[in-house]
């Protein structure tokens, strides 16, 4: 199993617990995407255990690199803080799993050994939330409608991120996702930046701007909360 979490408490949390487990081990950890898709590479591990904000306001693409790159090694979604943003979509974009931040030791032990022998897992209370969501006809959220790079310009505009810093980011032109940036208003029916960022807030695709510090600080504190 590979650990990828920008925090070093929370990766030696999570390697003390799978050491006490017979049937798994931790063959390599990471604290960037670069150091996941490098780890991918040159181990042999079959499970991605992915913290869901791991220093990128969206992990789609990393997911998707991931799979595409890697495809004997799957990936488990780790939220131990605040909101779901998207499950669905994040699911969508081809984990195996997602652990919500009310799971136990016992239910992320459980998850992995699933993923592992190729099945899929959800937390129960994810699950049932998820199934309460889709019996809402008509409810669905507007950013479904979005194109995965529109979602993807959406949570880093809502970060707070540049518009040369996305360019960079996605390897497009300021000039393009300004193009994005006007499809979102027209798809979502907003009518300005801030709009845009309060939107993405409200609908936990980012975390708080004024929030996410703190609950980093936090966890050094609680190195593998709901665990």
């Amino acid at each position: 199993m590979l650990v990828a979490d920008d925090r070093l408490v929370v990766r030696e949390g999570l390697k003390r617990l799978v050491a006490q487990c017979s049937d798994m081990r931790v063959v390599g950890e990471a604290a960037t995407r670069d150091e996941v898709l490098e780890q991918a590479r040159t181990t042999e591990a079959d499970v991605l255990l992915l913290d869901l904000f791991l220093g990128t306001p969206t992990i789609l693409g990393l997911i998707r690199d991931v799979n595409r790159r890697h495809p004997r090694c799957r990936v488990l979604v780790l939220n131990v803080q605040g909101q779901d943003p998207d499950a669905l979509r994040i699911l969508g974009t081809g984990a195996a799993g997602y652990l919500s931040k009310d799971h136990s030791r016992r239910q992320l032990l459980e998850a992995i050994r699933q993923i592992a022998r190729g099945a899929s897992y959800v937390s129960p209370s994810l699950a049932s939330s998820l199934i309460s969501n889709l019996s809402e006809r008509g409810k669905t959220p507007g950013h479904d409608a979005l194109s995965h790079r529109e979602y993807q310009v959406l949570c880093m505009f809502g970060s707070g991120i540049a518009f040369k810093q996305i360019a960079a980011e996605l390897g497009v032109s300021p000039k393009t996702v300004s193009t994005y940036r006007s499809r979102i208003l027209d798809k979502l029916k907003l009518r300005s930046n801030a709009a845009i960022i309060r939107y993405a807030i409200e609908h936990h695709l980012v975390a708080s701007p004024s929030a996410a510090p703190s609950q980093r600080r936090k966890s050094t504190t609680d190195p593998t909360p709901g665990l």
